[in-house]
Protein backbone atom coordinates (compact mmCIF):
# COMPACT_ATOMS: atom_id res chain seq x y z
CA UNK A 1 0.00 0.00 0.00
CA UNK A 2 1.54 3.49 -0.91
CA UNK A 3 2.35 6.23 0.86
CA UNK A 4 -1.21 7.95 -0.03
CA UNK A 5 -3.64 5.13 0.15
CA UNK A 6 -2.35 4.39 3.50
CA UNK A 7 -2.85 7.96 4.60
CA UNK A 8 -6.24 8.32 2.91
CA UNK A 9 -7.02 4.77 4.68
CA UNK A 10 -6.03 5.99 8.23
CA UNK A 11 -7.80 9.09 7.75
CA UNK A 12 -11.05 6.89 6.70
CA UNK A 13 -10.56 5.08 9.67
CA UNK A 14 -9.87 7.70 11.91
CA UNK A 15 -13.44 9.64 10.78
CA UNK A 16 -15.02 6.70 11.20
CA UNK A 17 -13.85 6.00 14.79
CA UNK A 18 -14.60 9.80 15.70
CA UNK A 19 -17.95 9.25 14.33
CA UNK A 20 -19.07 5.62 16.63
CA UNK A 21 -17.18 7.87 19.22
CA UNK A 22 -19.32 10.66 19.00
CA UNK A 23 -22.36 8.12 19.04
CA UNK A 24 -21.65 6.36 21.91
CA UNK A 25 -21.46 9.51 23.64
CA UNK A 26 -24.62 10.92 22.02
CA UNK A 27 -26.31 7.91 23.36
CA UNK A 28 -24.66 7.84 26.36
CA UNK A 29 -25.66 11.52 27.21
CA UNK A 30 -29.38 10.92 26.26
CA UNK A 31 -29.92 7.83 28.10
CA UNK A 32 -28.17 9.86 31.53
CA UNK A 33 -30.85 12.77 30.36
CA UNK A 34 -33.65 10.53 30.10
CA UNK A 35 -32.89 8.29 33.59
CA UNK A 36 -32.66 12.21 34.90
CA UNK A 37 -35.76 13.12 33.53
CA UNK A 38 -37.38 9.99 35.41
CA UNK A 39 -36.19 10.36 38.40
CA UNK A 40 -37.26 14.22 38.41
CA UNK A 41 -40.83 12.68 37.31
CA UNK A 42 -41.14 9.83 39.98
CA UNK A 43 -39.84 12.51 42.67
CA UNK A 44 -42.42 14.96 41.63
CA UNK A 45 -45.16 12.29 41.04
CA UNK A 46 -44.31 11.34 44.87
CA UNK A 47 -44.66 14.97 46.01
CA UNK A 48 -48.00 15.78 44.91
CA UNK A 49 -49.22 12.04 46.42
CA UNK A 50 -47.63 13.48 49.44
CA UNK A 51 -49.28 16.88 48.92
CA UNK A 52 -52.61 15.45 47.89
CA UNK A 53 -52.57 13.41 51.39
CA UNK A 54 -51.87 16.69 53.03
CA UNK A 55 -54.79 18.77 51.02
CA UNK A 56 -56.98 16.01 51.58
CA UNK A 57 -56.83 15.73 55.22
CA UNK A 58 -57.16 19.51 55.79
CA UNK A 59 -60.19 19.81 53.58
CA UNK A 60 -61.61 17.18 55.59
CA UNK A 61 -61.14 18.83 58.58
CA UNK A 62 -61.91 22.18 57.68
CA UNK A 63 -65.24 21.02 55.94
CA UNK A 64 -66.35 19.78 59.80
CA UNK A 65 -64.95 23.23 61.23
CA UNK A 66 -62.37 21.88 62.83
CA UNK A 67 -58.67 22.43 62.77
CA UNK A 68 -55.37 20.36 62.75
CA UNK A 69 -52.24 20.98 65.44
CA UNK A 70 -51.07 23.59 63.47
CA UNK A 71 -54.24 25.49 63.41
CA UNK A 72 -55.13 25.04 67.25
CA UNK A 73 -51.64 26.30 68.49
CA UNK A 74 -52.49 29.80 66.41
CA UNK A 75 -56.03 30.27 67.41
CA UNK A 76 -56.74 29.83 71.13
CA UNK A 77 -60.62 29.51 72.25
CA UNK A 78 -61.26 31.36 75.76
CA UNK A 79 -61.54 29.09 78.79
CA UNK A 80 -64.53 26.25 79.10
CA UNK A 81 -66.58 28.01 81.77
CA UNK A 82 -66.57 31.27 79.74
CA UNK A 83 -67.25 29.04 76.81
CA UNK A 84 -70.23 27.40 78.38
CA UNK A 85 -71.53 30.77 79.84
CA UNK A 86 -71.55 32.22 76.31
CA UNK A 87 -73.00 29.89 74.48
CA UNK A 88 -75.84 29.48 77.30
CA UNK A 89 -76.01 33.42 76.94
CA UNK A 90 -75.77 33.74 73.39
CA UNK A 91 -78.96 30.86 72.92
CA UNK A 92 -81.06 32.63 75.49
CA UNK A 93 -80.46 35.63 73.20
CA UNK A 94 -84.17 35.34 72.12
CA UNK A 95 -85.59 35.65 75.86
CA UNK A 96 -85.10 38.91 77.09
CA UNK A 97 -82.35 39.13 78.73
CA UNK A 98 -81.67 41.43 81.24
CA UNK A 99 -78.79 44.27 81.11
CA UNK A 100 -76.39 42.99 83.46
CA UNK A 101 -76.61 39.64 81.21
CA UNK A 102 -76.18 41.41 78.05
CA UNK A 103 -73.45 43.46 79.27
CA UNK A 104 -71.55 39.61 80.29
CA UNK A 105 -72.16 38.02 77.04
CA UNK A 106 -70.81 41.63 75.18
CA UNK A 107 -67.79 41.12 77.53
CA UNK A 108 -67.83 37.83 76.52
CA UNK A 109 -68.25 37.89 73.18
CA UNK A 110 -65.09 39.61 72.64
CA UNK A 111 -63.07 36.75 74.18
CA UNK A 112 -65.25 33.38 73.00
CA UNK A 113 -67.34 34.99 69.73
CA UNK A 114 -64.82 34.69 66.83
CA UNK A 115 -62.80 31.93 67.69
CA UNK A 116 -64.95 29.60 65.51
CA UNK A 117 -64.94 31.67 62.97
CA UNK A 118 -60.93 32.56 63.14
CA UNK A 119 -60.47 28.86 63.35
CA UNK A 120 -62.20 28.81 60.26
CA UNK A 121 -60.17 31.01 58.67
CA UNK A 122 -56.71 30.25 59.75
CA UNK A 123 -57.73 26.11 58.00
CA UNK A 124 -58.95 28.08 54.68
CA UNK A 125 -55.60 30.14 54.38
CA UNK A 126 -53.63 26.54 55.53
CA UNK A 127 -55.60 24.86 52.22
CA UNK A 128 -55.74 28.04 49.81
CA UNK A 129 -51.64 27.51 50.67
CA UNK A 130 -51.30 24.07 50.37
CA UNK A 131 -53.25 24.06 47.05
CA UNK A 132 -50.87 26.26 45.67
CA UNK A 133 -48.32 24.01 46.45
CA UNK A 134 -50.04 21.47 45.05
CA UNK A 135 -50.11 23.40 41.64
CA UNK A 136 -46.49 24.10 41.89
CA UNK A 137 -45.61 20.26 41.88
CA UNK A 138 -48.09 19.61 38.90
CA UNK A 139 -46.68 22.50 37.17
CA UNK A 140 -43.41 21.17 37.74
CA UNK A 141 -44.35 17.91 36.18
CA UNK A 142 -46.36 18.85 33.45
CA UNK A 143 -43.00 20.75 32.63
CA UNK A 144 -40.79 17.70 32.83
CA UNK A 145 -43.51 15.57 30.50
CA UNK A 146 -43.93 18.29 28.10
CA UNK A 147 -47.48 18.35 28.84
CA UNK A 148 -50.59 19.67 30.41
CA UNK A 149 -51.34 17.11 33.31
CA UNK A 150 -53.38 18.85 35.74
CA UNK A 151 -57.07 17.22 34.54
CA UNK A 152 -55.07 13.86 35.95
CA UNK A 153 -54.60 15.62 39.30
CA UNK A 154 -58.04 17.41 39.59
CA UNK A 155 -56.18 20.90 39.83
CA UNK A 156 -58.91 23.45 38.66
CA UNK A 157 -61.91 21.20 40.99
CA UNK A 158 -58.85 21.73 43.94
CA UNK A 159 -58.85 25.78 43.24
CA UNK A 160 -62.04 25.55 43.12
CA UNK A 161 -62.92 23.79 46.63
CA UNK A 162 -60.58 26.21 48.54
CA UNK A 163 -62.54 29.55 46.69
CA UNK A 164 -66.07 28.02 48.42
CA UNK A 165 -64.17 27.34 51.40
CA UNK A 166 -62.85 30.92 51.41
CA UNK A 167 -66.58 31.95 50.48
CA UNK A 168 -67.90 29.66 53.59
CA UNK A 169 -65.09 31.38 55.37
CA UNK A 170 -66.31 34.85 54.87
CA UNK A 171 -69.74 34.16 55.49
CA UNK A 172 -68.83 33.08 58.90
CA UNK A 173 -67.56 36.30 59.65
CA UNK A 174 -70.41 37.86 58.10
CA UNK A 175 -72.38 35.98 60.77
CA UNK A 176 -70.41 37.18 63.78
CA UNK A 177 -70.47 40.71 62.74
CA UNK A 178 -74.52 40.53 62.66
CA UNK A 179 -74.22 38.97 66.11
CA UNK A 180 -72.57 41.70 67.58
CA UNK A 181 -75.14 43.67 66.53
CA UNK A 182 -77.60 42.05 68.15
CA UNK A 183 -75.77 42.37 71.19
CA UNK A 184 -75.20 45.94 70.54
CA UNK A 185 -78.91 46.81 69.53
CA UNK A 186 -80.53 44.82 72.38
CA UNK A 187 -77.94 46.90 74.95
CA UNK A 188 -79.35 49.96 72.90
CA UNK A 189 -82.48 49.53 74.95
CA UNK A 190 -84.73 47.42 71.79
CA UNK A 191 -85.73 44.33 72.12
CA UNK A 192 -86.24 41.20 70.59
CA UNK A 193 -89.32 42.13 68.46
CA UNK A 194 -88.04 45.31 66.87
CA UNK A 195 -87.53 46.72 63.55
CA UNK A 196 -84.21 47.08 64.52
CA UNK A 197 -83.34 43.29 65.38
CA UNK A 198 -85.52 41.86 62.84
CA UNK A 199 -84.05 44.13 60.03
CA UNK A 200 -80.61 42.39 61.19
CA UNK A 201 -81.80 38.85 61.54
CA UNK A 202 -82.88 39.11 57.93
CA UNK A 203 -79.28 39.49 57.13
CA UNK A 204 -78.59 36.88 59.18
CA UNK A 205 -81.15 34.28 57.18
CA UNK A 206 -79.74 35.80 53.90
CA UNK A 207 -76.41 34.55 55.21
CA UNK A 208 -77.09 31.61 56.09
CA UNK A 209 -79.29 31.03 52.86
CA UNK A 210 -75.76 31.54 50.83
CA UNK A 211 -73.86 29.65 53.54
CA UNK A 212 -75.74 26.69 52.70
CA UNK A 213 -75.53 26.84 49.12
CA UNK A 214 -71.77 27.60 49.39
CA UNK A 215 -71.88 24.70 51.90
CA UNK A 216 -73.39 22.21 49.17
CA UNK A 217 -70.73 23.20 46.42
CA UNK A 218 -68.00 22.53 48.23
CA UNK A 219 -69.50 19.25 49.52
CA UNK A 220 -70.36 18.27 46.34
CA UNK A 221 -66.52 18.78 45.35
CA UNK A 222 -64.69 17.59 47.70
CA UNK A 223 -67.15 14.35 47.46
CA UNK A 224 -65.28 13.66 44.05
CA UNK A 225 -61.94 14.51 44.88
CA UNK A 226 -61.39 12.50 47.73
CA UNK A 227 -63.34 9.65 46.17
CA UNK A 228 -60.77 9.76 43.01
Amino acid sequence: MNTVNKTHWLSGKNLVVLLIGMLVMYFGVTTMVDKRFAEFETNTRSQITEQLVLVSAISEATSRNGADAVTESIVKDCSVSERIQFDDLLNNLNNNLNRTQLTELERLFGRCGSFYSERKSVMVARLTREVEILEGYVNQLSVILDKDISSEYSLEDWKKLSEEEKKQSELFANLVVLQDEIISTLLSGKNAQSPEIEEILQQVREVQETLLVANAQASALRSRLISL
